[in-house]
């Protein structure tokens, strides 16, 4: 199904055999499409990367991605406000989307019969965005209250907040995806659209369709509805203008920052600058979050959760890497009692015991496993490989990059893992707590 092949008894990502049958095209205005014919249920699901997120914006238009976002399902020239929704419910359809440092997606899940009509609501939309004056007041006040629900009014919002501020500070990834509160208060619908003309175009978006489809045919209809679709012609000239040197982390000493909030016991986190995707380096420190804190029997919850006097109620490890840097992190909550600075001292001395004692053949296997395993079920769905198509399109410009992935992931060992663990000790770190006993 869904033209990939694979042997379910191969056990490691050496033996992994992925071969997928996609189709791929691209329209003189960019536009890019990948389309997998799977006849299996009468559905299919349709996904959106806009090449644009919080790293594209600029002081005075932080959270312009995420806003609009929210504006797109608001409606435009042909398909008015509400008729979006309308639309895909009443077809037993499901619709979403999301926003990151890096990227808008917009993504559907549908019976087959609703293929044109999809189509054409996504290429109005691009094309035609309505942001309705009274809309985009009513938005802006539902912008700024999910902000404060997400950030001001959570312990860990405030954490994750804090961390990607500091660890990327002077970068365009130091501000928050959702958007700073003055700029979010003072934006304007015109500015808004100007940002939409730039980066809402053809050749800044990747469309993936898996399902039922026949490929001729929905060639013919994604040619009908967006040829005509002028392109950006200051897109490409704006990720240029990103170059590598921006994104270079200013944490150059270690640092503690303790912040007042509604958690009743210390909440933290631990944060390393580390590597951008597709970085051999992210690869590996993707294993070690994975060996020390994934499962119960992993380093971090044998250490300090699992045992007689535990440090800690919860804690987590894991490498999150994006387009042009990456963040390395532990976080969780401490035990009532515990000392944030104290046990900072002990898990960086314990972590950096745990470079020579945790890292073995063993463990880095049962990570490999559980990858495949999770990339081969994501496979079995519409809705889990066009992502996965996606994603790797939109990061690398080449959905093939998932078979280097896996020729990496394959070729990391011991002391690869060993190697980016010890380094990662060695390098500052930042240590933010939220707890309700933190001065104001």
């Amino acid at each position: 199904a869904l033209g990939c092949s694979h042997q379910k008894t191969k056990s490691s990502l050496a033996d992994a055999q992925i071969d997928l049958d996609v189709e791929e095209i691209k329209l003189s205005n960019g536009l890019k499409i990948l389309l997998v014919e799977n006849p299996k249920l009468p559905i299919f699901s349709l996904y959106m990367f806009y090449k644009v997120g919080g790293k594209n914006e600029r002081p005075g238009i932080t959270g312009a991605s995420h806003f609009l976002e929210h504006m797109m399902f608001k409606g435009a020239k042909k398909y008015g406000p509400g008729i979006i929704d309308f639309t895909i419910e009443g077809s037993g359809g499901s619709t979403n989307a999301y926003t990151t440092n890096d990227q808008t997606v917009y993504y559907e899940n549908l019976p087959s019969t609703q293929l044109d009509i999809m189509l054409n609501i996504e290429a109005d939309r691009m094309e035609n965005l309505l942001l309705k004056p009274d809309d985009f007041e009513k938005e802006r006040a539902v912008v700024l209250e999910e902000r404060k629900m997400r950030y001001e009014n959570s312990p860990r919002g405030q954490l994750f907040m804090q961390m990607m501020s500091e660890v990327f500070k002077g970068t365009p990834y130091g501000t928050s995806v959702i958007g700073n509160i003055p700029d979010l208060k003072s934006v304007s619908r015109e500015q808004i659209f100007t940002y939409f003309k730039k980066f809402y175009a053809p050749n800044n978006v990747t469309m993936v369709i898996v399902g039922d489809i026949d490929i001729s045919k929905t060639k013919k209809m994604i040619e009908a509805k967006f040829g005509k679709i002028p392109s950006s012609p200051s897109v490409e000239d704006e990720h240029k203008s990103l170059t590598p040197e921006m994104f270079k982390s200013e944490l150059t000493k270690s640092r503690n920052i303790f912040l007042h909030g509604a958690s009743p016991n210390p909440m933290f986190m631990i944060a390393y600058p580390s590597y951008p995707v597709g970085h051999p380096k992210s690869y590996a420190l993707d294993i070690l979050g994975s060996v020390i804190g994934d499962g119960d029997s992993s380093f971090l919850k044998k250490r300090f959760t699992f045992v007689n006097k535990p440090m800690a109620s919860s804690i987590y490890a894991g490498n999150y890497t994006l387009e042009k840097s990456g963040v390395f992190f532990l976080g969780g909550e401490l035990m009532k009692g515990v000392k944030p600075e104290e046990f900072k001292t002990t898990v960086q001395k314990d972590l950096a015991i745990a470079c020579e004692s945790e890292i073995n053949e063993r463990a880095i296997s049962k990570v490999k496993n559980n990858y495949l395993i999770d990339v081969y079920k994501g496979l079995d769905t519409n809705a889990g490989l066009a992502p996965f198509l996606g994603e790797r399109d939109a990061f690398y410009g080449d959905y093939r990059a998932y078979k280097k992935e896996l020729e990496i992931y394959s070729s990391l060992g011991v002391e690869d893992v060993k190697a980016v663990c010890h380094e990662l000790v060695k390098e500052p770190s930042l240590f933010i707590t939220v707890w309700d006993k933190n001065k104001k």
